[in-house]
């Protein structure tokens, strides 16, 4: 599977009193770290709309474990990859690393989704194009 990874420095508001990360913002991270895995995957956010007709990857589930801290100040790496294709779903998962040592394992599961048609409140999902799961579970080159 194609990776990313990204560095983060972690800043004062990222962290809590105690100067550890405070594990609302590795959520972010990992949903930073699935937009940018899709544009290195040439599959933008803002284009699959344009292409697809779908209003993104919106998160239906979304887990982590947190294996080690991280504190003020730290270089932690980001690498995420999409680890299993399924109709209509996705599973993009992340590691975390800390110096090398892994400190969180998460992962988020998308759903390829459209606005329902006969309720704009809601969404519905939609099979995922076979162009788009090819791209996905393609390796590095």
């Amino acid at each position: 599977m194609i990776q990313h990874t990204f560095p983060v420095r972690i800043g004062w508001g990222d962290c809590d009193p105690a100067q550890i990360v405070f594990y609302p913002n590795y959520f972010t991270w990992f949903d930073q770290g699935a937009h940018l895995l899709f544009d290195h995957l040439g599959l933008p956010m803002g284009q699959l709309s344009e292409d697809y007709g779908v209003v993104g990857l919106p998160i239906v589930d979304a887990k982590a474990k947190f294996l080690g801290p991280s504190k003020y100040w730290d270089e932690i790496e980001v690498t995420s990859w999409v680890s299993e294709v399924r109709e209509t779903t996705l599973v993009v998962s992340h590691e975390v690393r800390n110096t090398g040592k892994l400190a969180v394992e998460g992962s988020e599961l998308r759903a390829w989704a459209t606005i329902h048609p006969e309720d704009s409140k809601r969404l519905k999902t939609l099979p995922i194009p076979e162009a788009v799961r090819r791209r996905l579970l393609a390796s590095e080159g």
